[in-house]
């Protein structure tokens, strides 16, 4: 997939809007750490490409319209929308800043959910990685259901991995509920 260049209104407005997660370069050309960040934003793409996040770029002087709804001072800014809404912004070349607001706006948008059971059986590296992708984050421990190997704290899910195609919503929500009442 390639980054998108926007270059109209109208685009901007379409793109923002397909996307759960859009993340927008607005860029000048004339400014050498935009070159960078569409370099980080390659990167970033090739990282996240699994999960439905846009990345696009806009001319901030091309487009005027959209720059200045959108209070752009500074070339490179990148602004981080959900649902066609800002929901954050990083100012000038801030690769750290760009890939951390990437990842946190991007744990709650939804991924793909592992597919029904067809009843044919699958070998155990397909299984796993269906249930690898089939969330942002996955946790995996040593030991058993009944004799947890984890080493520190409370065991934090428990559960037969290989018996279910996701885990109960039980075993989740009762231990993130402990967890969050011990100040884990």
């Amino acid at each position: 997939m390639v980054i998108r260049q926007l270059g109209s209104v109208e685009d901007f407005k379409k793109f923002i809007s397909e996307w759960k997660l859009a993340v927008v370069h607005f860029y000048a050309s004339w400014a050498s750490p935009c070159e960078q960040v569409n370099k980080v934003l390659d990167d970033l793409q090739q990282d996240h490409k699994s999960y439905p996040i846009g990345f696009a770029f806009i001319d901030a002087e091309g487009v005027a319209e959209v720059s200045a709804a959108h209070s752009i001072a500074a070339a490179p800014t990148l602004i981080y929308f959900k649902g066609g809404k800002e929901v954050d912004r990083v100012d000038g070349y801030k690769p750290s800043d760009i890939e951390r607001k990437l990842t946190q706006h991007s744990f709650d948008i939804a991924t793909t959910a592992p597919p029904a059971s067809t009843g044919i059986k699958e070998d155990l590296n397909t299984r796993l990685k269906k249930l690898i992708e089939s969330h942002r984050l996955m946790l995996f421990m040593k030991g058993s259901p009944d004799n947890p190997k984890c080493g520190r704290g409370p065991p934090l899910i428990v559960f037969e991995l290989l018996t279910y195609s996701e885990p109960p919503r039980s075993a989740v929500s009762g231990n993130v509920l402990e967890m969050s009442q011990n100040g884990l």
